[in-house]
């Protein structure tokens, strides 16, 4: 497919003209700019009250009914084009970028799949969450069609974990353990627990030192996480650890699910020298390795702030895919509790909705906040397909039953059955009947 490339920086060009892409601006929904997403926080943003070390044990929410559940489809991905790779300053080619001792080399990719999605990818978690279980599915490289668990976590086993690591707030040591709770603006990164061989001579090169010495996953993959996002304040995170109470703070009662490539993880995030942008000096520009914000509630303390729905985009060389904040466009007031997917336009209950890189979905998920939902993040290079997903663990689709039990392996058909979920079939008014 045509790569898009040429158009996104010709746009994000006149915005730099007009002075729009000063950071912290945005635009509107339907035409939102690059966002970058920080995935670290200073050291000096530790925990400051409560337990982080607890398991989530007896943190409980209020029953609910059981809601409609909700799906937003991207079809057609995957661009040929490159980003900027980090190599060893002593030994690397220094062909995308090089100042000091920051060497990028062009990391080509070629049109398929859904690159550069089914790259290597590590999964970052932003409080205020409560999260039950973490399951990963990949193709079984032998046989075609299965699919087989190769990274699990439950908080029924909160210190144990099957080939998963936890670097971050609230993660005891880097490795299986977590406590299945994130305060506010706490953050955690979830990948393989593959070793990462960080130092001299790596490639993409990350320092020995990096905090992050772990693979993520790489090539299709389903990501199943269950979990809650209760608002700051909330009894349901009595004796949580919060990274911060300044209700001024952009991230405040904001938490946010997304993908990175592990390369942008393991060098430090969004220091001097990473791939976010083929120039680390302007990552407005968003056009490298870039960021998959998939569940991410936005709090900039402007007409963006929505604290209860999600934005859904992601970004790299390949251009810009989804779409922005709803922001106060948006009125979920009236809506029925059952309601998980809102149309943009209507304020409603929207239908499914289906987007391209050239066309947004128009809709928006809803935050859980008073209780668990399953979060489905599939990204299948088969079908140049990512299906993302929000379904209420008492009301699953014949296609998510089995899936919520956690099998260690599943048949390729039942992937299938997922790529064709679409969530609510039939949307009620989802207005509140007084």
């Amino acid at each position: 497919m045509p790569t898009v490339e040429a158009a996104v920086l010709a746009a994000l060009a006149a915005l730099l003209a007009c002075g729009c892409m000063q950071e912290g601006a945005r635009e509107d929904a339907g035409n939102a700019r690059p966002e970058k997403t920080e995935t670290s926080l200073p050291d000096s943003a530790a925990p400051v009250s409560g337990s982080a070390s607890g398991s989530q044990t007896g943190l409980t929410l209020a029953a609910d009914v059981p809601s409609h559940g909700g799906t937003l489809t991207f079809q057609g991905l995957g661009a040929a084009g490159w980003y900027p790779s980090s190599r060893d300053p002593a030994l690397g080619v220094c062909d995308a970028y090089h100042v000091g001792q920051c060497c990028m080399a062009k990391h080509v990719l070629a049109d398929s799949g859904i690159t550069p999605w089914d790259e290597e990818l590590i999964l970052t978690l932003r409080g205020p969450m409560l999260i039950k279980q973490i399951s990963v599915y990949q193709p079984d490289g032998a046989d075609k069609n299965s699919w087989n668990r190769v990274s699990n976590w439950d908080d029924r086993n909160p210190l144990a974990g099957e080939h998963i690591a936890f670097q971050g707030d609230g993660a005891p040591a880097a490795g299986p353990g977590f406590p299945g709770s994130l305060g506010n603006k706490c953050l955690i990164d979830v990948s393989s627990d593959r070793k990462f061989p960080c130092g001299p001579g790596s490639s993409p090169y990350c320092p020995a030192n990096s905090p992050s010495q772990r693979y993520g996953w790489e090539g299709s993959k389903l990501i199943l996480l269950q979990a809650s996002m209760p608002h700051y304040g909330s009894a349901a995170l009595a004796g949580v650890k919060h990274c911060s109470t300044d209700a001024n703070d952009n991230w405040f009662d904001a938490p946010w699910i997304g993908l990175s490539h592990g390369e942008l993880i393991r060098s430090g995030k969004f220091g001097g020298c990473n791939c976010y942008s083929k120039d680390p000096a302007h990552w407005e520009l968003a056009d490298g390795c870039g960021q998959f914000n998939v569940f991410e509630t936005v709090n900039d303390n402007n007409a963006y702030r929505n604290l209860d729905l999600f934005s859904t985009n992601f970004f790299a060389y390949s251009g810009y895919v989804g779409e922005g904040p709803c922001g106060k466009n948006c009125d979920i007031s009236a809506l029925d509790p059952a309601v998980d997917l809102i149309s943009k336009a209507t304020s409603r209950e929207a239908l499914a909705a289906v987007a391209t890189p050239v066309k947004g979905p128009g809709a928006a998920f809803r935050r859980p906040s008073g209780s668990y939902r399953w979060f489905v993040i599939l990204m299948d290079a088969q079908t140049r397909t990512v299906q993302l997903g929000l379904v209420h663990p008492d009301n699953l689709p014949p296609s998510m039953a089995v899936l919520a039990a956690s099998p260690v392996r599943i048949a390729r058909s039942e992937i299938a059955e997922l790529l064709a979920l679409r969530l609510p079939g039939s949307p009620s008014t989802g207005i509140i009947r007084k």
